[in-house]
């Protein structure tokens, strides 16, 4: 039998391993890496869209508020309306299918019952004719805000 001196004077040679080095990465970080870079193109393919609404809706309330008359109200809500809903036929309606269109696409149906005149003949009125574009202009922000 070999004394115990003798076995750990054999075990003073061993070296332990070296260290495992970086690079590559095991194959469960490559893997994550690659679900993460799906996951990114996902949420910026989706964000995207909706990013380009909140630019256009911040654009056209600006411009809302510096809106003199009807006609550049309703220029206003035919702009967010093609860009909004580019299939639908908004940039050839007029009068009461106008205003049809709007309400059809609101979450608050009857905004613009009232306000039907404010869009339809208002527009088509005389230069300098006075007209209250206050309750015109508060339907248009909200429809604005709903729809884009």
């Amino acid at each position: 039998m070999i004394p115990d001196a003798e076995l750990a004077a054999r075990l003073r040679d061993l070296h332990p391993p070296p260290e495992p080095s970086w690079w590559p990465p095991a194959p469960g970080w490559w893997l994550l890496a690659l679900v993460v870079v799906v996951l990114a193109v996902l949420a910026w393919r989706r964000a995207a869209p909706w990013w380009r609404r909140l630019r256009l809706r911040r654009r056209l309330l600006a411009l809302l508020e510096g809106a003199g008359s009807a006609a550049e109200i309703s220029q206003l809500l035919r702009a967010a309306a093609l860009a909004r809903f580019p299939q639908a036929d908004a940039a050839g309606l007029h009068g009461a299918g106008w205003v049809a269109f709007l309400e059809a696409r609101d979450r608050a149906p009857g905004r613009f019952a009232a306000l039907g005149d404010a869009l339809t003949a208002a527009p088509y009125r005389p230069p300098g004719t006075a007209e209250n574009l206050a309750p015109l202009r508060a339907a248009a922000r909200a429809w604005l805000k709903a729809v884009l």
